[in-house]
Parts: C-alpha cells; structure tokens; sequence
C-alpha cells in the first residue's frame, strides 16, 4: 500500500499520514513499512492455548498448573537476583513512584498504586501518551512496564522522553532484545503465552517488601 492509497484509505491527505509517520521517529513512509514488516516477521506466536467446556475440566486446569509452576521455576533460575534485589530495594527508599504501561498493562500500574498505598507509598500513574508535565524529584523512581515490548515498537517518542527524564528509571519486561540504556529488569520467561502471569507473579513478589 502506498501512501496515496493510505490516505485515501483514511480519508486524510498524504501530508497528514506523512506528518504522523514522522512524529512516531521515521523519516519516510518506506522506513515505517520495512519496520512494521520486520516486527511481525519477528513477533513470535504466542496465541494461549484454548480450553473448552467440552473437554474434561480438571484436566485442563492441572495443565494450565503444571505449565504456570514450570514457568515459574524457569524464571526463578534464570532470573538476575541481583538486579531484582537493587530494584526492590530503589523502591523502598524512594519517595514517590511514578509508573507507566501501555495497553492492558496498565492495569498492572493500578495495582501497584493499591498495594502501595497500604504502606503509605505516594504511587502516580502516568498518563498513557506521557505528556502531562512530571516534576520528578531526586528520590523519585520510575518504573516503565513492557510485558513484550510492544511500546518500544509502537510509541517510540515515549520510550525517548522517559529516558529523558532525570530520575531513577527502570524497566520491567519479558522482552531481552529492547534496547534501554537506564535499569532494566528482564523476567526470562520459557513459554511466552505466560508472559502476563510471571511477570505479575514478580511484580506481587516485589511488592512483598
């Protein structure tokens, strides 16, 4: 498709489509394909696998068990404790925790807010497009959560104006390839349609402190 046929698709004008391409951090429309061709290429299948009412329940539930214990136990040997630990612990002596996620993810921001409010954690979600104006202190800490990396693909200015930002940064995902030059915290994962769940399993894990 070219941008002609996109724009007429759209019902805007190429400028329109040209203008966007550019304030997603390319320089032209072939750039922007040749990525979006190479990220589906390398997005792995990951679809979770289907249960039906029709098969045996119980059968099914020990399945999903047995994949998620051994999910777990995967991660719990290959993950960097070290790195876990400073994490846990930039978190403690923080003041403030700003958190950011994108898509279903977000949900994940909310839950940190509850958690930590118990302890008296003052916890900001960060709006979804990270353009409201964040005054961050020096024991400030933000946390940017990226189950598989898709924001490093789709909101690329995001990712460059949270690296921007001069507070104590770090990144939590099960995506080893992203490219972060502040903390990143990687959650090795055997099966990748578990993403979701050992990632908030470390995340309840971390929370415990």
């Amino acid at each position: 498709m070219t941008i002609t046929q996109l724009a007429s698709a759209c019902y805007t004008s190429k400028g329109q489509i040209s203008k966007y391409i550019q304030s997603l951090g390319y320089e032209t429309m072939q750039d922007f394909k040749l990525d979006c061709i190479e990220y589906i290429e390398s997005i792995p299948r990951t679809d979770k696998t289907i249960y039906s009412i029709e098969k045996n329940i119980k059968d099914q539930y020990e399945s999903f068990t047995k994949d998620i214990i051994y999910s777990l136990q995967y991660t719990l040997k290959t993950i960097d404790i070290n790195l876990l630990k400073q994490l846990i612990e930039d978190i403690q002596h923080s003041k403030r925790i700003f958190v950011y996620a994108h898509g279903h993810a977000r949900t994940l921001c909310t839950y940190i807010q509850n958690e930590l409010s118990i302890k008296l954690k003052e916890v900001i979600i960060c709006d979804v497009d990270f353009m409201k104006t964040y005054h961050f202190e020096e024991i400030d800490l933000l946390l940017l959560i990226s189950v598989n990396g898709n924001t490093f693909y789709f909101d690329r200015n995001i990712v460059h104006n949270i690296l921007e930002k001069n507070v104590n940064t770090w990144l939590i995902s099960c995506n080893q390839q992203l490219k972060f030059s502040k903390n990143f915290l990687y959650v090795p994962t055997e099966n990748n349609q578990y993403n979701d769940y050992i990632l908030r399993h470390i995340i309840d894990y971390i929370l415990r402190y």
